[in-house]
């Protein structure tokens, strides 16, 4: 499995994990409320509602099993850049999670003298309950196609692109000597700035790398190269240069 496929793959799980919870609210709700007693019906409810995030989220898993986070960046020699690519173990969790949390909008209400549900028949409530999900589950499918976040580097510096917003860190403007070797599960690397106002100390910018493609002690690693050592950094992006990169920090 490529990366790009398992990356789109966490669309439908988050639109399963929506849909899940709008059949459960819909068909199964019903049935807990003719079980007696009725703490028995509401550890009976919870435990079906955590299955519908929990069935998309394990299925997921189970097709991504054999899918690792590889310790390489992905070379890019017509831009003359190395990319690491946003984590599909990264946002598949959270994809579903906003797709469950965004099934919440869509209320249900008991019929009247009836052991069924149905939605809320109030015009404002019908509008969030297709709005949200909406806009939630496609915002979700533009963040997959358009890769966010990542972290690029070039000759000039970083871009640490996030899902809205981006971040430009010049190689000249990060502290030699760090960052330091971070631990295997790392969630964020500091990299220290110079200060624009001359006097003031170093500050920190915390790199998101748990979201990222790669492995964070080499993510890390080749940062501290490059800003160590400014002759290679022309060759960032050509395939022999990330050869170099493995010989001098693997």
């Amino acid at each position: 499995m490529s990366l790009r496929a398992a990356r789109l793959l966490v669309w439908p799980f988050a639109v399963a994990a929506f849909a899940l919870r709008v059949c459960a609210e819909l068909w199964f709700k019903p049935l807990t409320w003719q079980i007696d007693p009725k703490g028995v019906a509401f550890l009976t409810w919870v435990v079906v509602l955590s299955g519908t995030l929990l069935v998309p989220w394990v299925g997921y898993r189970l097709l991504t099993r054999s899918y690792r986070r590889p310790a390489t960046w992905q070379a890019d020699a017509e831009r003359n850049r190395f990319v690491a690519p946003a984590s599909p173990k990264w946002m598949g969790p959270w994809a579903m999670v906003l797709g469950w949390v965004a099934a919440a909008f869509v209320q249900t209400e008991r019929i009247a003298g009836e052991d069924r549900a149905q939605l809320v028949q109030i015009p404002g409530v019908l509008a969030l309950a297709i709005a949200v999900p909406a806009v939630v589950l496609g915002g979700i499918a533009l963040t997959l196609l358009l890769n966010r976040p990542r972290l690029t580097l070039n000759p000039d510096g970083i871009t640490a692109q996030g899902l809205v917003s981006r971040t430009f860190l010049p190689w000249d403007r990060l502290v030699p000597g760090g960052p330091p070797p971070p631990p295997r599960k790392a969630a964020t690397i500091p990299l220290l700035r110079v200060h624009p106002v001359q006097g003031k100390p170093p500050y920190p910018y915390p790199l998101a790398a748990g979201r990222l493609h790669v492995d964070p002690g080499f993510l890390a690693n080749t940062i501290r190269q490059y800003v160590e050592h400014p002759e290679h950094r022309t060759a960032i992006g050509t395939p022999g240069e990330l050869d170099r990169l493995h010989a001098a920090l693997t």
